[in-house]
């Protein structure tokens, strides 16, 4: 029995060990068209109670003279990370107006493919017309509201991309929430295109190469390599941004 026990042990604890395994990845992007960078950390954890990834993005960087300088934190309870479960938003989306604060929580699903979801703070008052912007949100707005499943921060897309099969089988099938607005826009897709010679800061690299499409937008592009890791993102084929290193994106951000 005495040498059962030191056997016994090892195995407690590498369960234990088993429950509490986290993995943390960060990546820098940075524009010089958009004047700033992207952060996205990505924190995948396995533990007694299942498994969730957690996506920390912080966004500084002018768009179309809207400046954006906010963060953004998602929990999802898979890898996938198709179904995010909480998001918290705090920040500046426009210099004319005061940050925005947010909280949104799931509290079921059902059995139509809707999650219901309680959201607590402050929003953009800013109409929409389009049929396919759902849109779910006024001024100081606290409700409990049903949501499309699938619907996933724009952001975090950037962390989903790298992980889609290299395969022009397949489509990515999704809705895209804009957390500045929250807005949900329908029926959004992403597809391979197949692996492309790209230049990029003077060095051609043989990349993966995505695109997302919807109704209203101009495409955007993703570059991927074979790490798996998103090198470039090209948004309104304006706005170009490229993984880069932590001290290259700040001095970016203090010019």
């Amino acid at each position: 029995m005495a040498k059962k026990i030191p056997l016994l042990l090892s195995t407690f604890f590498l369960t234990i060990l088993s429950f509490s395994q986290e993995k943390t990845k960060t990546y820098w992007y940075t524009s010089n068209d958009a004047k700033g960078y992207i952060t996205i950390q990505k924190i995948d954890s396995v533990h007694k109670t299942g498994i969730s990834t957690i996506l920390k993005t912080t966004v500084k960087a002018t768009f179309d003279n809207e400046v954006l300088d906010f963060s953004l934190t998602t929990i999802n309870d898979t890898h996938k990370m198709v179904s995010p479960v909480k998001i918290v938003f705090d920040g500046t989306i426009d210099a004319t107006i005061k940050p925005v604060h947010f909280t949104g929580k799931r509290i079921k699903k059902d059995a139509k493919s809707i999650s219901f979801w309680n959201f607590n703070g402050d929003f953009v008052d800013e109409m929409e017309t389009d049929p396919d912007i759902q849109r779910f949100s006024y001024a100081k707005y606290n409700a409990t509201l049903r949501i499309p499943e699938r619907t996933i921060p724009s952001f975090n897309i950037w962390a989903i991309v790298p992980n889609l099969p290299f395969d022009r089988k397949g489509t990515f099938k999704f809705n895209a929430l804009d957390e500045t607005k929250l807005y949900v826009k329908k029926n959004q897709t992403i597809n391979y295109l197949g692996k492309y010679k790209t230049t990029i800061h003077g060095n051609t690299l043989a990349l993966h190469k995505f695109v997302h499409q919807g109704k209203g937008m101009l495409p955007i592009y993703y570059w991927v390599n074979d790490n798996r890791e998103l090198v470039q993102v090209q948004l309104d084929n304006k706005y170009t941004f490229t993984l880069t290193s932590k001290k290259e994106a700040l001095t970016t951000i203090s010019q």
